[in-house]
């Protein structure tokens, strides 16, 4: 009877650590990130903004410049427009400041279409270029995302920056205990350089 006994409890034991087994590998591993946070506290995203930036500037200041020509011009043509109405003026010369005026007249419409055009071309290529070097950078955090996701054996990782379809988070709470944008974070900017790495922190 004891020997009975002895043989149930250890079949008992079999089956708890059978089951045991194949709950801890059933587990589902789920890690969070949030991309956006990390995106942004990129150095290299931190530079390249810096860049955009400083393209923007050159770009208003040219805007600024092509305007100040544009209202001289308008200037000289209302000049023209006034000596083309004078009575002190022969009609010769209200001619010739008429004629004048229509070619000031053309030469404003074609600043304008300049403005137009270069502010047209400066935002097509900024938005270009910031599209191409963010999928880059993206790419770039991925590489870590999947290196320390893999590390946990994580089953799944969540972005918990994104935003469904009615306007609520994708994620809508978790445990900070398997957030990993701190630690990605940390390691995308392990080679930045000293003064970048201290303004990022």
């Amino acid at each position: 009877m004891k020997a009975k006994k002895s043989i149930t409890s250890f079949i008992a034991l079999v089956f708890a650590v059978g089951f045991g087994a194949v709950s801890v590998s059933a587990e589902t591993v789920i890690l969070t990130i949030s991309v956006n946070d990390a995106a942004e506290r990129y150095y290299k995203v931190q530079e390249f903004m810096k860049e955009i930036q400083d393209s923007q500037q050159q770009a208003q200041e040219r805007v600024a410049t092509i305007n100040e020509e544009g209202k001289a011009l308008e200037q000289e043509y209302q000049e023209l427009v006034e000596q083309a109405s004078s009575d002190i003026l022969t009609e010769e010369a209200r001619n010739d400041a008429q004629e004048d005026a229509r070619i000031k007249y053309q030469e404003i419409a074609q600043k304008q279409n300049e403005l137009r055009q270069f502010a047209e071309n400066v935002q097509r290529q900024l938005a270009a270029r910031q599209g191409t070097q963010m999928s880059l950078f993206t790419k770039e955090i991925m590489e870590v995302v999947t290196e320390v996701s893999k590390e946990r054996s994580a089953s799944i990782v969540l972005d918990t920056s994104g935003i469904s379809q009615n306007g609520m988070p994708s994620v809508i709470s978790f445990d900070e205990s398997i957030d990993i944008t701190e630690e990605v974070i940390k390691r995308i900017n392990a080679d930045a350089p000293p003064a970048e790495e201290a303004a990022s922190e």
